[in-house]
């Protein structure tokens, strides 16, 4: 392939305190913004500087425990990419994220998610959409259609903080992309404000979801915006919704779901739906990314793997033999024959559950192996869909 321009010599590192006004101005810059409050640690804060010193590009990152299934992979969240409009050309972009690359790799992390602005741009260093976010209008009367019933809907408290870990993470463990939470995560008031919950009997919850309330532009009314809603049933999302649609004013309901969420076909006429690609992912370790991984009891499963990652390592592709058996994954070095071939970006999309070898194949993205050895690639990897919300960092 031919590698994308980038600036080998670009010294990338932590920014030291004194270095953060500096790189508040070039996020100013580039995003045409107030910056101020951005890269808040500068231990979390990687610079590019030039030949010069001189700062020229920037970024923000989170160590941070993904959900992938039942398995818990490292991962990296990648965010405030930004490169000072008088160095664009020169490589400064592309040079800060190959460095980072290897930088989040020497932390432990196996896989870092960003939400970007090129997926062009960050497909060339790797970078891929694992799926589709649906996004979800409806107004009143639809939800009203459906048949549920309002429930005892309330703001959650700082008591309800276990609750809602436990129905978020249900919910997390069925999808890949998801962080990991404390319930200290929970317990914060400015996540709390915004936390709507369903009561069920002796006030166990039955629902929960983030939602956000303003007037319509343009429009008359408020609209309500839904994002990460779990519920111990679909049945209890949707008197969750039906709650929300009879606020005071309301006259619009937006929801943030995964691309397989139900609502799809919950609304007996035409409601506003869009399939959108915007949160990106790459996996960092193809080796430890597999091994964290929790396959089933049952599952008896092996195949080659040979991944080309110029960044990682240009000269020749990665290349592993992959055997599941007794829940556990081991990775050893060497694909042997009749191995899967493909790019970091096909990898990754495969690992997140969202594509098939299959419509790998179709796409062209697939090669080498066989019959089985797709099957065994798809035992391990295929079925789950994707989903990161936008309350994520990265």
């Amino acid at each position: 392939m031919t590698l994308p321009h980038y600036d080998k010599k670009l010294n990338v590192r932590p920014v030291a305190a004194e270095d953060l006004a500096q790189a508040r101005a070039v996020a100013g810059r580039a995003f045409g913004e107030h910056c101020e409050k951005w890269y808040p640690e500068p231990a979390r804060t990687l610079g590019g500087f030039d030949g010069n010193g001189q700062l020229v590009s920037v970024l923000e990152f989170q160590l941070e425990t993904l959900w992938w299934g039942a398995a818990r992979v490292p991962g990296a969240a990648v965010g405030g990419v930004a490169t000072d409009p008088a160095s664009h050309g020169k490589g400064c972009g592309g040079g800060l994220m190959v460095q980072t690359i290897h930088y989040l790799r020497d932390q432990g992390a196996c896989i870092t998610p960003l939400w970007p602005f090129s997926f062009r741009w960050y497909g060339k260093f790797g970078w891929a959409c694992p799926g589709p976010v649906l996004k979800l209008k409806a107004w009143p009367d639809l939800v009203r259609q459906t048949g549920a019933r309002p429930g005892s809907m309330r703001q959650a408290t700082g008591a309800d903080a276990a609750a809602v870990q436990r129905l978020y993470t249900r919910g997390a463990r069925l999808r890949n992309g998801q962080t990991v939470r404390s319930a200290a995560y929970w317990e914060k008031p400015r996540t709390l404000a915004q936390i709507q919950v369903i009561e069920g009997p002796r006030g166990a919850l039955r629902a929960s979801a983030q939602v956000s309330i303003a007037a319509r532009d343009g429009a008359q009314g408020r609209r309500v915006r839904v994002r990460e809603m779990h519920g111990d049933s679909f049945s209890d999302q949707l008197c969750l919704l039906r709650s929300l649609a009879e606020l005071e004013g309301i006259t619009l309901l937006e929801l943030n779901l995964p691309a397989e969420s139900p609502f799809v076909h919950a609304f007996a006429e035409q409601c506003d739906m869009v399939l959108s690609h915007e949160g990106a992912s790459r996996v960092l370790d193809v080796k430890q990314a597999l091994e964290a991984l929790k396959a089933p009891k049952d599952l008896r499963a092996s195949f080659g793997l040979e991944v080309a990652d110029w960044v990682v390592q240009p000269k020749k592709p990665l290349a592993f033999a992959v055997q599941v058996e007794d829940g556990e994954v081991q990775v050893k070095e060497g694909a042997g024959r009749q191995a899967l071939c493909c790019d970091i970006n096909t990898f990754t999309r495969l690992f997140s559950g969202g594509l098939s070898t299959g419509k790998a194949r179709q796409l062209g993205w697939l090669q080498g192996g066989g019959k089985a050895q797709d099957a065994a690639c798809d035992a391990l990897l295929h079925g789950r869909v994707p989903y990161r919300s936008e309350v994520e960092m990265g």
